[in-house]
């Protein structure tokens, strides 16, 4: 195991987390639409000029994909980008809080192996279970519990279940993952653009604004993403999924090294739950079968 390998799952958890952060500040000078359109666009070209340094500008023919396949690229970046995305912000919108809406999308663990149809045993879902009640707690902790209403709820839920899925399938793939990233940031780019001239303008070219923009396209949108698929193509669904307990915890504990914000003692033993059924959990043996896929071949990576 590689040095990669072995820091994949921490480099991952701290650059997803951070992005909480740097969505909050950016937000403060842009709109919602506005904020994704210029991520999304963002992202795109990033992961473009990743793919032709990768391949020294001789690979860019390799971005042409079979329909099949292209088609496959498109649904997965409609359900990750495009779904989870916008589902999460308009959750928010209608005021659910931060902290209901983590308890909702730590149901994703707990999801992602009935959609891969991975069978992981009455100990894998005590490990799931002992996640979520971690997460619970520590979400309690930090105080974070409000106001629930039913369109948040709503949204709420269907973010879970485009990052489920579309993890899924994205570990189901077969095409190149930067490839695979660049048309789903570019089918995301093409949606946003359409729906923007419907929602409320808002853009502030302020230094944070500048700022948290481009660590959003550069950190969060292309190399944790990539980071990601690599772990996804290297194990199971639910192997990675479960990382996405620890988000939450990440987050808190970025807000309180930015903020100032304190971490509660209760927070932090949510926070010990989580990593004890994270750890639990990757040592748990299961099997897979064919679910969610359009094809069942596999690259080696």
């Amino acid at each position: 195991m590689n040095a990669l390998e072995r820091y994949s799952p921490l480099l991952f958890l701290l650059m997803w987390s951070s992005g909480a952060i740097f969505v909050k500040l950016g937000l403060e000078d842009a709109s919602v639409s506005v904020f994704l359109t210029v991520r999304s666009i963002g992202a795109t070209a990033a992961l473009f000029m990743v793919f032709l340094f990768i391949t020294r500008g001789t690979g860019a023919r390799s971005l042409l994909l079979p329909k099949p396949l292209l088609i496959r690229a498109i649904l997965i970046g409609i359900l990750l980008q495009v779904g989870y995305q916008s589902a999460y912000f308009l959750a928010l919108n209608y005021k659910i809080t931060p902290g209901v809406l983590a308890i909702i999308l730590g149901l994703q663990p707990i999801l992602t192996p009935m959609f891969a149809n991975e069978k992981i045993g009455r100990l894998g879902y005590f490990y799931l279970s002992l996640g979520l009640v971690g997460l619970i707690t520590a979400i309690l902790g930090a105080r974070e519990i409000g106001a629930v209403t039913g369109l948040g709820l709503l949204f709420g839920l269907i973010s879970v279940v485009a990052i489920s899925i579309g993890s899924v399938m994205q570990k189901r793939s077969v095409i190149n993952p930067i490839a695979s990233a660049f048309y789903q940031t570019l089918t995301a780019s093409f949606v946003f653009l359409a729906a923007l001239p419907f929602t409320t303008l808002k853009l502030n070219l302020t230094p944070e604004f500048i700022f948290s923009a481009s660590w959003m396209i550069v950190v969060v949108s292309t190399l944790a993403v990539l980071l990601l698929f690599r772990m996804l193509a290297k194990d199971s669904a639910s192997k990675v999924g479960v990382l996405f307990y620890m988000v939450p915890v990440v987050t808190i504990l970025l807000d309180y090294l930015t903020f100032g914000n304190t971490v509660s003692w209760i927070t932090f033993a949510g926070a010990l739950l989580i990593i004890i059924a994270v750890k639990g959990f990757g040592k748990v043996h299961f099997t897979n079968a064919p679910s969610l896929s359009i094809q069942t071949k596999k690259t080696s990576s």
